[in-house]
């Protein structure tokens, strides 16, 4: 298992660019990508000087990538205004047209990639961080207990990044997360989400907090407490369960570090609500966690494009997921 981060590619097809009201000009053209990459920074960047510093490139060479350009395309894209560059109108049509062109060049080109690298068993895993400290670790281990053959990428990003990685082909399994007041992600016809854990949200507290001796506690009686909140998304599910228990949070520290939030709870700078796969890695000594309610839920999915759930790589991963969410579930009711 090698451990990565996902780098942009060189994309080496030539597309077809047709449009409509342009057809006899474009129909017999075939635009050739670097140099589609090429105008698209000239455009966005006003110049072949400043394009070609972005680039990494001459200013002739630009020039020059643009001139072959209007040669394949048999027009004039540009046209001299001072010391600017003015698009022709064949220009803009093309330049309304190049980003969406070259994101879905790179999305093809990373599906195309995907392909090969589950057939050469390598599986892209994307997860979440507190998924990446406790889920994932569990789940590469049994895999490579029976079957070595597969080589895992792991990444790390958080929905709805991770899913937007899933369907560019960026990645082949994401491991992503919704609590209970957040809508099902409108993910499409194109990938299938599995649920691997449905767990409550917890009260972090220190051991000798007023609280501390309860079973349990009510998310209403802590409105005059002080708390630590994690990231974006959990920290929104925190505010909106405070709101419907009555009250607004007094929030005095955020962090996105989960052991920084059980450092500042252990302080008694604040108290915190986590999920609960979190206590899966709880180091201080004296820190506590007691259930709230009402109960509030995050549900933690793994996520894969319909077309490869099939590839005995990727069966291999979410089988490998569900048994270390089985058993991360009942470590912690034990």
């Amino acid at each position: 298992m090698r451990f990565s981060h996902h780098h942009e590619s060189t994309i080496k097809c030539k597309p077809c660019f047709t449009c409509a009201s342009q057809t006899s000009a474009y129909t017999s053209a075939m635009l050739d990508t670097q140099k589609l990459l090429t105008f698209a920074a000239v455009v966005r960047l006003g110049s072949f000087a400043a394009a070609a510093r972005e680039l990494g490139y001459t200013q002739p060479g630009v020039s020059q990538q643009m001139k072959a350009l209007e040669r394949e395309l048999k027009t004039t894209l540009f046209s001299r205004e001072g010391r600017g560059l003015k698009l022709s109108e064949q220009g803009e049509v093309l330049a309304s047209r190049a980003e969406s062109l070259i994101t879905d060049l790179r999305a093809t080109e990373e599906r195309v990639a995907a392909v090969a690298r589950l057939k050469e068993a390598r599986v892209r895993v994307c997860a979440f961080p507190s998924a990446n400290a406790t889920l994932i670790p569990s789940a590469i281990s049994r895999l490579r207990a029976r079957h070595l053959g597969i080589e895992i990428e792991l990444f790390e990003a958080e929905p709805p990044e991770s899913l937007d990685g899933l369907e560019s082909g960026e990645y082949d399994v994401v491991v992503a997360f919704r609590y209970d007041d957040q809508p099902v992600p409108d993910i499409g016809d194109s990938v299938v989400s599995i649920e691997l854990i449905d767990e409550p949200m917890v009260l972090m507290l220190w051991d000798d907090h007023p609280l501390a001796r309860r079973k349990q506690i009510e998310l209403a009686e802590l409105r005059d407490e002080r708390w630590v909140a994690g990231c974006v998304r959990c920290r929104h599910e925190f505010v909106s369960a405070c709101a419907v228990a009555g009250f607004e949070p007094r929030i005095d520290i955020t962090t996105d570090d989960n052991l920084a939030v059980q450092s500042y709870v252990v302080a008694g700078l604040g108290l915190a609500m986590m999920p609960r796969m979190t206590q899966s890695f709880v180091k201080h000594p004296k820190l506590r966690t007691r259930p709230l309610l009402p109960e509030r839920h995050r549900h933690v999915t793994a996520t894969v494009l319909r077309s490869q759930r099939q590839k005995p790589a990727v069966l291999r991963v979410l089988e490998s997921l569900r048994e270390a969410a089985e058993s991360m579930a009942l470590a912690v009711h034990t």
